[in-house]
């Protein structure tokens, strides 16, 4: 008996042990100060989290960079970084996420910004187009305050870091290479093989030591935060020793930041995966962590600020974290503004000629119908008896499988709640434990089940197509789509067999037709997809797009070479089905494009639609 509680209680004890991993946050920390103050944030965490709660441990990384590809890799969770090093790290897309920002201000008022300063000493009489051949310092390699954006606003493009070495006569830029740029950290005070590190083991690192760099009297300008100018520099007295450097090409006292800045950039922002990112986990364990250790508490602990330095896993003039709404992606987090400094640095030059006008570009814009396609088999099923079916989406969002279909099932029902309308449903971009996900089929991993994307195996047109022959009872998509794989058009063992009279089209009458009758058995009729851009941009983007048809589109002069309308996986940046990208003619509005039947069809849906877009959208408060 003893023997049995004791292997029990093994049991029990390897249980907890294999869950541990899913509840422990691993933090990255670059530096021995930011790893002491982690191991005092991780003891203290114990003390308030309760049991069962996340955990924390400390992971000590070289760099910035290095946490931001090590939690790409799973080998670490969780850092706060500048948003403009997840947009340079060379990662697939939206491989991480933003989920915790910084906010700066009260409670009542937060800001989710800061100012990037150019401060020179007063008195020094140059200006902001005088910085050549000057001594700079700067907060680090690929930072947004003290890298990309000084460096778009007083360099045209081409390497950032020739430009830059050429540019100023000498320079502090933690993190540059050395080696190959000399004048990129010969003003760096670190030692040995210290000198230009990227962390705090460089005197001259971050926001502060760039500020510093300049008190030192070691460089005639410095690129920082108008934060750490303020944390720094608490009395008016110290202020008045500098001044800001204003676009306009004049000066201004430090306290006028908010007309005398180089630009406004989102915050340090908490990023994890964003897939088995433990999310929650790290917003639960941050959320207890400003409860007990936050601004306005009288803790020993401070987890915006530590006796061993400054800015050490959060910044020291943080006020708080908020959450980042789930929408919010990094590139929508720092926003079209920085983003333009970050992308005009990147920018490599494009050449455009060639003939613009074809029969293709100047063809008439006829759009495709929307329509519900069942079994033939399946006698019983018509639009008037889905209620209880299992349904086939080709997403959340489209208008083929999402929009129009349920639109049309909200207008008769007068209820949002779809996933109680059918029994089942696969609706790639769902919530992957609702109903609307049970049919799915996912893809190699399971993190792809629902996936809005190509790696769940029943999204998109075909895919709501082969969901319908494997499981579905009906499914919503183009009209083309049944001929497009069927009479052996498709090769995919799903596919193999298919005749399109094997299908039939649903009626908004309750009545049933052949699938080649779209024209008379639709549920709507949508313009096609249609490139969007700024009305700043949209001419280039339309000769870049034309020009690029005539050489790579379905007759291009260099179709053999690469096709813009077909790929290894289905729709990649342009629909399979296309044929060409054709001239808008006089709707250039999405008014004029969408048209009044399906404008009046989505302001009906609109209170269906989730509010995360609007949250997403009215995040930053400026």
């Amino acid at each position: 008996m003893r023997l049995l509680i004791c292997a029990l209680l093994c049991l029990g004890t390897l249980g907890l042990c294999l869950a541990l991993p899913e509840k422990t946050i691993r933090w990255c920390v670059v530096s021995d100060h930011e790893a002491t103050k982690c191991s005092s944030f991780r003891d203290n965490m114990k003390k308030v989290l309760p049991a069962g709660g996340p955990a924390v441990t400390c992971v000590r990384k070289m760099s910035h960079p290095e946490c931001i590809r090590d939690i790409s890799a799973n080998k670490v969770d969780a850092v706060t970084v500048d948003g403009a090093l997840v947009a340079e790290a060379d990662l697939p897309h939206h491989s991480l996420k933003p989920i915790m920002a910084e906010y700066y201000g009260s409670k009542d008022d937060p800001k989710t910004h800061y100012y990037v300063v150019a401060m020179a000493k007063k008195g020094t009489g140059f200006q902001l187009n005088q910085l050549r051949g000057k001594k700079s310092c700067h907060t680090g390699l690929g930072w947004s305050a003290g890298w990309y954006v000084p460096l778009s606003t007083l360099l045209p493009s081409g390497s950032r870091e020739t430009a830059a070495a050429t540019f100023f006569s000498s320079s502090c830029v933690p993190c540059a290479d050395g080696k190959m740029f000399p004048s990129l950290c010969q003003l760096c005070a670190g030692k040995g093989t210290d000198k230009c590190a990227c962390s705090s083991r460089e005197p001259y690192f971050g926001s502060w030591g760039a500020l510093k760099c300049l008190q030192d009297g070691t460089a005639d300008v410095s690129f920082v935060k108008h934060l750490t100018v303020f944390e720094a520099m608490p009395t008016k007295a110290d202020r008045d020793q500098y001044e800001l450097l204003c676009m306009d090409n004049t000066r201004r006292p430090v306290e006028e930041y908010e007309q005398c800045y180089l630009a406004r950039v989102p915050s340090h922002v908490v990023v994890a995966r964003s897939v088995d990112g433990k999310e929650d986990s790290i917003q639960e364990l941050l959320r207890v962590a400003q409860e007990h250790f936050g601004k306005d508490k009288s803790s020993p602990f401070q987890l915006f600020g530590s006796p061993h330095g400054e800015d050490l896993l959060f910044t020291d003039a943080a006020h708080g974290l908020l959450r980042v709404p789930r929408k919010i992606d990094i590139s929508l987090y720092l926003g079209y503004e920085f983003l333009s400094a970050f992308r005009n640095l990147k920018r490599v030059s494009t050449h455009s000629s060639g003939r613009l006008g074809s029969k293709c570009v100047n063809a008439p814009l006829e759009g495709y119908y929307v329509v519900a396609v069942v079994k033939k088999s399946d006698v019983g099923i018509t639009w008037k008896s889905l209620q209880g079916k299992k349904s086939c989406h080709t997403a959340v969002g489209t208008s083929e499988g999402w929009n129009v279909p349920m639109g049309l099932i909200y207008n008769q029902t007068g209820s949002c709640k779809f996933d109680a309308f059918f029994s089942r449903s696969c609706a790639p971009g769902s919530d992957p434990d609702s109903p609307l996900c049970a049919l799915c089929v996912g893809g190699n991993n399971p993190a792809h089940m629902c996936a809005a994307n190509n790696a769940e195996g029943y999204h998109g047109s075909s895919g709501a197509l082969r969901c319908l022959v494997e499981k579905g009872d009906v499914a919503f998509m183009k009209h083309p789509t049944v001929l497009q794989n069927t009479d052996g058009k498709n090769p995919e063992p799903w596919a193999k067999g298919l005749k399109h009279e094997d299908f039939e089209l649903l009626c908004l009458d309750g009545t049933r037709k052949p699938v080649t009758e779209a024209q008379s058995c639709h549920l709507a009729r949508v313009p096609n997809r249609a490139v969007f851009s700024r009305k700043d941009k949209a001419d280039f983007v339309r000769r870049i797009l034309f020009n690029q048809q005539e050489l790579f589109g379905r007759n291009g002069f260099e179709y053999m070479m690469f096709q813009m309308f077909e790929s290894s996986a289905k729709d990649l940046l342009f629909s399979d089905d296309t044929e060409c990208l054709s001239n808008l003619q006089n709707k250039t509005t999405y008014k004029t494009y969408l048209g009044p039947q399906y404008l009046t069809l989505m302001d009906n849906f609109r209170q269906c639609l989730s509010s995360e877009l609007l949250d997403a959208c009215t995040f930053h408060k400026y």
